[in-house]
Order: C-alpha cells, then structure tokens, then sequence
C-alpha cells in the first residue's frame, strides 16, 4: 500500500511544526504547497517517501529549514543558501530598504559604485540591483556599477547562482577577498572624484564572544562561526574595513561616500566612537528594524 500525503502528515504530527511539514513534503515531491493542501490523497512514489522522510528527519534534529530547502525568501526575491551562507534574516531587509532610499538622493548622472562587503548568499547587493532602476543617462551609458566581496569562494559560487536567479548577474561583478581588498587593489584606482559616489554596505559578523555563546544551539550548530563572530565585542571585522576606508581615502579624499553596516542592537554605543576614531568629521545616523531595535548605522563621510 502506498503512502499518501495524509498518510505521511499522520505519521509526523505533533513532531514537526505543520507548516514545515507542508513545505518539506512539497519539496520532496516537487509540487507547491498548495498541492499538498488541496490533494492529500496523493500516493508518493517510494522514493519520494524515502526522500521526504530523510528531509523530515533532518528538520527533527532542528536543521534549519532553509538549509534543508535549499532556498529562502529574502526582500520577496527567491535565494539559494546553503550551509557555506548564513541564511538571510528578515531584519537585513532594512539594508536594502536604507540603499534604495539613498541611492534615488545622489543627483541625477553621477556615477554610483555599490559595494556589497561579505556578500554571503548575495541577498542584498542582488536584491539592490533587482529593484533599483536608475533614471536613464544622456549619453545611454550605466550610472550604477555593483560589486560583491567575499572572503569563501564557496559563498561566492551561491551569490553568482542567486544573481542569476533573479535576472542580475550581468550587472553585479563578484571579486574574492578580505573585505575590501580586491576592490582597492583591482578597481579603486579608476574612480574618479568628481561625478562619483560611493556606496559600501556590510553585514559583517558582528556577534561578540557572548552575544554567539548565548545564541539558538541551532545557529551554532549548523551556521557558519565565521559569518556570525567577531572578536574585539564583536566589532573586530567593521574596525578593519574602517582602516581600509580611510587608506583608500587617503588617496582620494575627496570622493563622496556613504558607508551602511549592519549590527547588533547593544554595539550603538561602542561603535560610535570607533568610527570617529578614523573619521572624526562623519555624519552617523542609526535606524531600528521592525522589532524596533538598533540595526542599521549609515556613515557619511
């Protein structure tokens, strides 16, 4: 006798929550989840029950259901994860929201040069240049240039999949590196002052070495530690992209930028003064995400 759909989420009630399971089943039989609402008669194949009950076994152990998926909805665009990436989290969102509000304030012609450092899955430099749509130029020629930075070519090998997914990947040049190293070694050097503006955005790990010990056992156990800590309260990885901000600008000092970092809510206070440290005439505006906490901190320097 063949096992349907009822039949499995029978088997698996009171064990995983009912929505996980919808999904998981529909993901295993390929077929949407409405699929699986409108039609629980349907008999799986039995590699499909085996395929599904491996994946449910997986989500009982409290693997992440992205990672069993394989893909997660960020900014109500599709991107593949996997366990090379963090999974995209909803408060990121203000991110993208932030660049997007500020990239319509540059005048209209002058040049945009976007940087997404520790890119990770691509979530936000792909969902930037998925929703920006920049007023047309004169002369026809593109005013907005994107670049994804990542230390894991892994990591990268995923942001060039979900470029592609979403229809961006011929606007969006991945570099390999530490922070911002391949930019200022391969293309710093041809930006101009004039006409020009630069964007750097960083969801950096920011989790210090308490804030991580006291975080889910399942971000721990199946997220990647070097996408989530930092040393130095957490800050250590912003301090060494803001020294290499302030090489880059010794060469070209006058070149507009603005600077947007993702944090953790208690870092406000302490990453205050570490940016006036290196920028002691910047602008620091900070925003709160939808659970109203400190999330975003937006540089102009």
């Amino acid at each position: 006798m063949k096992t349907t759909i009822a039949g499995i989420q029978k088997e698996y009630l009171g064990k995983i929550d009912h929505l996980d399971l919808e999904l998981i089943i529909a993901h295993a039989i390929k077929k949407p989840r409405e699929f699986v609402l409108i039609h629980p008669e349907f008999a799986l194949t039995k590699n499909q029950e085996l395929q599904t009950k491996n994946l449910l076994a997986r989500r009982i152990k409290e693997e992440p259901l992205a990672y069993i998926l394989g893909s997660r909805e960020f900014f109500s665009l599709p991107f593949l994860v996997s366990p090379a990436t963090l999974i995209p989290r909803p408060e990121t969102e203000l991110m993208v929201e932030t660049a997007l509000e500020e990239l319509p304030a540059s005048p209209a012609g002058k040049l945009k040069t976007i940087i997404d450092v520790g890119t990770g899955s691509g979530n936000i430099i792909v969902s930037i240049a998925a929703n920006y749509k920049p007023p047309a130029s004169p002369a026809g020629r593109q005013t907005t240039n994107y670049f994804a930075i990542d230390i894991s070519k892994e990591a990268l090998k995923i942001a060039k999949k979900n470029a592609k997914l979403n229809e961006v990947s011929e606007k969006i040049k991945f570099l390999h590196g530490s922070l911002l190293e391949p930019f200022i070694k391969n293309i710093f050097y041809k930006l101009t002052t004039t006409n020009h503006k630069l964007i750097i955005l960083a969801n950096l790990p920011y989790l210090s070495k308490e804030i991580y010990s006291a975080t889910q056992p399942t971000v721990k156990k199946y997220e990647p530690k070097p996408a989530l800590y930092s040393a130095k309260a957490g800050l250590a990885h912003y301090e060494k992209l803001l020294k290499q901000i302030k090489s880059l600008r010794t060469t070209n000092h006058k070149l507009q930028t603005t600077l947007m970092f993702e944090i953790s809510p208690e870092q406000k206070t302490k990453i205050f003064p570490l940016i006036k440290k290196y920028f002691p005439e910047a602008r620091i505006e900070f925003k709160k995400d939808l659970a109203q906490k400190w999330r975003i901190c937006k540089i102009e320097i």
